[in-house]
């Protein structure tokens, strides 16, 4: 995991203890469910059977660092936590919409378990590895960090509740700048294959890459019932009836489809690892001659991604 403070020597020392603190804070804030259980607790072994887990887990990570060359660091077990849901006919798991999944700013994540009384442990565990490893991608995914400067304030009023802002500039392939305005615009993906929201395309590719890790290292498990065979082949990116999870149906439509239509049209495998590799060192160089010479046009990279009117002053040459 990559992450560089950028401005002045001053800036960067600020925006590094602004980051130290908050990640010295237990993360417990950021769940959503009571009860919430962190990897390293024993009273997970209610949820998941953590050696299996950890067994897979970081056996997925391996393979991922080997396939696509990249470096990753897994999310600390101590922050992430995680929580079945409380109804008995909630499915829970990663489209849980009280899911948060990875926060940056803490290093830590908060994800919905699948149901314990309805779901086997075998299903809750492969699943909480899915989980697991798509956020130790973006966990892995470099970041850079800016302060924003905005003075003088607007009024004494605005002024008294102002507080340092700190903002992340670069993430993976995606830049913003201080009001929020991405490089990409959401509306690219309806472009896909030629072109697509490059915010989505990470979660994709992430998406991607952590099927075909399980799919290599997982035998398929022996499920209890027609809804676990469905998790098991939703998170295996096989097809799924909709109307038992259609959360995960519209996940898929909304994020995974135009992502795998945008990698195979662009070159597949070799493509895949140049998306990752780019995402994890925030290094452009290599994709951004990648869609040159594919397509002849020069700064084809710009051309495709960049909204016409983003602006980030502090670094024109993005």
């Amino acid at each position: 995991m990559k992450e560089i403070y950028l401005g002045s020597n001053a800036d960067r020392a600020y925006i590094k203890a602004y980051l130290e603190n908050i990640r010295r804070l237990d993360p417990i804030e950021i769940t959503t469910l009571p009860n919430a259980v962190c990897l390293n607790d024993d009273r997970i072994a209610g949820i998941v059977n953590i050696d299996q887990f950890r067994s897979v887990a970081y056996s997925c990570l391996e393979y991922m660092k080997q396939q696509y060359g990249i470096d990753l660091e897994p999310v600390s077990e101590e922050r992430y936590y995680t929580a079945c849901p409380p109804e008995d006919t909630a499915v829970g798991g990663f489209h849980d919409p009280r899911s948060l999944g990875y926060q940056y700013w803490y290093h830590a994540s908060f994800v919905v378990a699948l149901n314990n009384r309805t779901i086997s442990p075998t299903i809750r565990t492969l699943e909480m590895v899915r989980n697991f490893i798509h956020d130790c991608l973006h966990h892995s995914t470099f970041r850079s960090y800016r302060r924003a400067m905005r003075m003088p304030a607007s009024s004494p009023s605005a002024a008294k509740h102002r507080v340092p802002e700190v903002y992340r500039e670069q993430y993976g392939i995606n830049f913003r700048n201080k009001d929020g305005v991405s490089y990409s615009s959401t509306e690219l993906t309806a472009c896909s294959p030629e072109a697509i929201n490059l915010n989505l395309l990470m979660d994709g590719v992430v998406v991607l890459a952590v099927s075909e890790a399980l799919r290599e290292i997982v035998r398929k498990a022996n499920c209890d019932n027609e809804l676990e065979q469905m998790i098991q082949r939703e998170i295996m990116l096989e097809s799924f009836d909709a109307n038992l999870l259609p959360r995960a149906h519209r996940f898929v439509m909304q994020v995974t489809e135009p992502s795998r239509k945008f990698v195979e049209y662009w070159g597949k495998g070799e493509f895949m690892s140049l998306v990752l590799q780019a995402m994890m060192t925030g290094d452009l160089t290599a994709i951004k001659r990648f869609f040159e010479e594919r397509t002849g046009i020069e700064n084809t990279w710009e051309k495709l991604f960049r909204q016409p009117d983003f602006l980030l002053s502090e670094n024109p040459n993005i």
